[in-house]
């Protein structure tokens, strides 16, 4: 079929990760896929859908994009590739990240996600040039650059508690509009979340730790 050939490396991954994902959840072998030149066309196409969903949400992790469904609902064994390009693959992905959201701060999925949003908000101001001491106050397009990356899910909040303005600068919005951009949960829960992360063990640590590290490295 002369449409595989229009096989890209990105597509490429998005078989894989659902291949590997899929195959893990059920304790099943696997191999990652080297050769599509033997796709059948519903498979194809079926990539071809999701992977032009994904392209047009970047900040959509892949990974957990895939795994979402099996976390929220346990008691299915399989999810076949087509479901990925559904709205119940959209919606499952939406409660995966309120279910992440509730977690406790020292949970491995919180560290691991605190880790990464320090190394983000790194990055990020490297590229605009800007000291990280400033990133809680810059903005894109009018709006707060970290209120955006918490809606794309870049940042971790309780990255952002450590920071001096993160609930000052929250507060000047209207708060209709916040709570458009980050979700009620985290916008009712604000003082909840930052109790949370005074008592917790490691996570207060890692966020204090970590923003003196990168405010320090500048």
């Amino acid at each position: 079929m002369e449409a595989l050939t229009l096989i890209t490396e990105f597509d490429k991954l998005i078989y894989n990760t659902f291949l590997r994902v899929s195959r893990s959840r059920n304790k099943q072998p696997f191999k990652l896929r080297k050769d599509f030149e033997k796709l059948n066309n519903e498979t194809f196409v079926a990539i071809k859908k999701v992977s032009s969903f994904l392209k047009r949400f970047p900040h959509i992790k892949i990974e957990e994009y895939f795994k979402a469904p099996y976390n929220v609902y346990p008691d299915e064994e399989y999810f076949p590739l087509e479901y990925y390009h559904t709205l119940k693959a959209t919606k499952a992905y939406t409660l995966f990240n309120k279910k992440q959201e509730n977690l406790d701060p020292d949970s491995e999925e919180q560290l691991t996600s605190i880790k990464e949003s320090l190394l983000f908000i790194k990055k990020f101001c490297t590229s605009k040039q800007i000291s990280p001491v400033s990133y809680i106050n810059h903005k894109t397009n009018n709006e707060y650059s970290f209120l955006i990356h918490l809606k794309e899910h870049k940042v971790n909040l309780y990255t952002l508690l450590g920071y001096n303005n993160f609930e000052k600068n929250i507060k000047q919005r209207e708060a209709e509009i916040a709570k458009f951009i980050i979700g009620e949960n985290l916008y009712n829960n604000i003082s909840l979340f930052r109790t949370r992360l005074y008592n917790s063990k490691k996570a207060s640590k890692l966020v204090e730790l970590g923003l003196k590290k990168i405010l320090n490295n500048a």
